[in-house]
Order: C-alpha cells, then structure tokens, then sequence
C-alpha cells in the first residue's frame, strides 16, 4: 500500500494579504518619516528664528557697548564681546552648555567704529526623524552690527549746506526734557559768498550729481533733489559739493516747504566750504519775503539710520551728535 503524502501550500489570497501588511508597515514608516520631517521641520524654523532674533540683538548690544565705552581699543573691544555674548547668555545661548556655541569677532576696531560679528549655533532634539537616523539638526545663524561715533558718508541726504559754526549752540539735546527751540537761517551775502560762513547761514547745493551738471550747481539740480528728499545716491565726505551762487532762489523754498516738521541729514561744512561732517537737521518752518529763511533745529545724540561708514570716504572732524549703530547682516 502506497502512503501518500499530504503538502499544504499557502493559497494566492494568504500571499496577497501578505504582500499588502509589508506594504502597509513600510507605508506607516514612510508616513511617520514625512510627518516627522514637517514636524520637526517647523521646530528647527522656530528654533532658528528665535535664534536669529538673539544674535541680532546680541550683536546690537556689542555694537552699542563698542560705541558707548570710553578708552583704548582693546577695552572697547572686550566691552563690545563680552555685551554680545552677555545678551545672548541672558536669552538661553549659554556657550559650552547644551551643545551651544556662540562666537563673538569685532572687526575693523578703531577709536569711533567697528563692526561686531556673532555666530551662534545650537542643536535642535528631533522627536521624530530619530527613527530614520537624525535625532538632532545643527542650527548656526549669524548677525552682524556695526556702529561709528562719526560717520562719513549719508544717503537721502537734503541739498543744505550749514557752517560747522552752528555746532554746538544750535544742537538740540533729546534726552532733555525742555522743547527745542529753532535757530534762523539765512543764505550768505551777495556776490561770490556761496558758501555759509557762520552760525547763522545756509546755502543750497547740488552734490555735483543732480540734473546731469557734473558739478555747476543750479536751481533745477537743487530742486530735483528736494524733490525726492534727498540723495539716490549715498555721499561721502571726499565728494564735491557745488554750492549755488549767491541769491535768493525763492522756488527753491517752496520746494522745501514740504518738507516743514521733517528730519534728514545734512552736510556740515567748514569756510572753505569743504564736507567736515554730517548732522540731522530738523526743518520747522520758512518764512520771510523776499530773502526767505529756514527755521530748525539740529538733533543730538541720534542714531541717524541714513548715515553710513564709507571706506575711504574721509575723516569727519566734526562731533555732531549723530552716530551710527545698525544691523548690517
């Protein structure tokens, strides 16, 4: 008798339901992966952002310390660094704590300016990518400040030349609690006085760039540029300037009157007429027929957001209560 013998083989439905619970679990781990990236995708930007917000802060504080401390470089060096890394500590970027890193480089120091660089990096913890083999991100951001006692060059800057003579009479403090009072201004005398030569003059100027005259200044120059307040292009203190001939100019003062109650930088000269600094002036009112005057004030100290550090674009001689302290990256 011939024994036979019984095989038991899986039916096409048990290798099909199978196949589907691979593809199922390599499905869910696919599907974990991708909400885990968005997830922790979004951390890590917030994370970053936060971070950012710190460094750019930190390196404001640097740059404000590098400015606001008196004596040699080196001590407003270590002033500026140890700001910088103070802020950041303060706001949970602690270095060596954490995996956190935090680099502070002051760079191009001199006795009024610098500009203050900080790098700050720290680990994000993923709760979800761990699984396909990234339990953390670096995050690295960096920011840097720059700040000058005496900036050299402005943009936007408004066709108005005043006499370095107005400094400091004529400078309104803005930490003191009384009203600034306005000062007269009036253009120079006849003939080929073109150029302010006391506390009480002003003159207009072309900047050598307006109205396509190099540098021979004239009314519709000049009026471009109070038209649109100012400069397009950022002036330094080794540029010309081209002051206008002696005379009234009238239109060019009701060019101006749109401007009453606005603050703008500009150029401080000396009696030769030569750019020794700049300065926020701020235009009150006009008044007067036929030799019209201005009315305003200067403002000190301020942190004039349209000035600039040029390279190579002269050496202010003049303290005119304007500085520069400001975000650069």
């Amino acid at each position: 008798m011939r024994i036979r013998r019984s095989h038991v083989t899986a039916s096409g439905g048990d290798r099909e339901r199978g196949q589907v619970l691979v593809i199922f679990a390599l499905s869910m781990v696919v599907a974990i992966a991708m909400v885990g990236l968005v997830i922790d995708g979004g951390s890590a930007f917030a994370q970053r952002r936060d971070q950012q917000n710190v460094a750019d802060l930190a390196a404001m504080a640097g740059a404000t310390a590098y400015l606001n401390t008196a004596g040699s470089v080196p001590v407003k060096m270590a002033a500026a660094e140890y700001a910088a890394t103070m802020l950041a500590a303060v706001n949970g970027f602690v270095a060596g704590t954490d995996g956190v890193t935090v680099d502070v480089a002051v760079i191009g120091a001199t006795t009024d300016r610098a500009t203050i660089r900080i790098d700050v990096g720290k680990a994000h913890r993923n709760h979800f990518v761990g699984i396909i083999g990234m339990p953390t991100w670096g995050i690295g951001v960096t920011a840097s400040a720059t700040s000058s006692q005496h900036p050299n060059g402005a943009s936007g800057a408004m066709p108005l030349l005043f006499n370095e003579a107005a400094f400091p009479n004529a400078v309104c403090d803005l930490t003191d609690p009384q009203p600034c009072v306005p000062e007269v201004y009036q253009l120079p005398g006849t003939g080929n006085e073109d150029v302010p030569q006391d506390a009480t003059q002003f003159n207009w100027t072309i900047f050598c760039t307006a109205h396509g005259n190099p540098c021979n200044g004239d009314s519709d120059g000049v009026s471009d540029l109070i038209h649109h307040r100012g400069t397009d292009t950022v002036i330094d203190l080794n540029d010309d300037i081209g002051p206008l001939n002696a005379g009234t100019h009238a239109d060019l003062f009701n060019d101006l009157n749109r401007w009453i109650d606005f603050t703008f930088p500009v150029p401080i000269v000396n009696d030769a007429g030569e750019m020794i600094g700049w300065a926020y002036f701020h235009l009150t009112d006009i008044q007067g027929a036929p030799e019209k005057v201005i009315l305003g004030y200067f403002e000190s100290p301020v942190n004039a957001s349209q000035l600039v550090v040029v390279n190579d674009g002269g050496n202010p001689t003049l303290d005119t209560g304007s500085f520069v302290i400001k975000l650069i990256d």
